[in-house]
């Protein structure tokens, strides 16, 4: 993939006629963003856009989408890497992604993607699988990840979490949102980013009053499961709207040769009255 003016579209998954997200490449990513397909916008099927990519805070943060800090050396995130114990700093370790095959259905979309590292050497490989489909009065987003690895090694996937910055184990699904006000965040025990991020939970629920900076703002919630698997949560509200998994919250996560690991989310997205 080769940086571009523009990002590729891909796909556009469409509800009842109506398109609730578009697929596209990366490619107007630089490297140090480390370039990879990303849904965005992502709508609810009134039309209100809850995804956000590029954000001046985070410009490496894109829309919906899968990421990882570091496989084995190799930062698949984007911006700085974080190095214990002195922080975050500049370097040039950035990997990229990029799709291989795809195969298309009704209401489905698997592909191949390419993980590599600033070399060009295969680092990990994804299979990665999209539904879409109404869901009484919204529409439900399937994600599913399977990550193997390229060769007859194990692979090892870590974030600042797993490398010693409490709190930060970011890394696998992620959900960057639009700017929205009135941010309600929960799980079926906890409520609010300081209870909520960390735990869990078989779901999070984010809900928000997006486009609010205008005078009126359209309310929406978005409803995160997760499938055969009990990652915590990653949430932030006060610094920057997100919600995503935290594959590798506090230690390493080795992907072994012959057996994939497997990350599913179901994401339900409504307007709200």
């Amino acid at each position: 993939m080769e940086h571009t003016a523009v990002d590729r579209v891909l796909r556009t998954l469409e509800v009842g006629g109506t398109t609730v997200a578009t697929l596209v490449d990366g490619g107007a990513s630089p490297v140090a963003w480390s370039p990879r397909p990303f849904l965005h916008p992502v709508r609810t099927l009134a039309g209100t856009v809850l995804t956000n990519a590029r954000p001046v805070d985070h410009p490496w943060h894109c829309g919906v989408g899968t990421a990882v800090p570091d496989v084995d050396g190799v930062n698949c995130w984007g911006g700085p890497t974080y190095v214990h114990p002195t922080g975050y700093e500049e370097r040039d370790d950035h990997g990229r992604a990029v799709v291989t095959w795809t195969s298309v259905g009704d209401g489905t979309l698997t592909q191949g993607l390419r993980w590599t590292g600033s070399g060009g050497a295969v680092v990990l490989r994804e299979t990665r699988t999209l539904t879409w489909d109404a869901s009484g009065s919204g529409w439900v987003l399937g994600w599913t990840s399977a990550f193997r690895a390229p060769g007859s090694s194990p692979v090892r996937l870590g974030s600042p979490g797993s490398h010693g910055r409490a709190g930060a184990g970011y890394g696998g699904f992620t959900w960057r949102f639009a700017p929205c006000d009135d941010v309600a965040v929960r799980t079926p025990t906890a409520v609010g980013e300081d209870a909520v991020h960390g735990a869990v939970a078989p779901w999070v629920e984010w809900t928000g009053t997006f486009d609010g900076r205008h005078g009126s703002g359209a309310r929406a919630s978005v409803r995160f499961e997760a499938l055969g698997h009990a990652d915590p949560w990653f949430v932030r509200v006060a610094e920057y709207p997100a919600v995503g998994s935290a594959l590798a919250c506090d230690a390493s996560v080795v992907v072994e040769p012959d057996a994939p690991l497997v990350r599913s989310f179901r994401v339900t997205v409504r307007d709200e009255a």
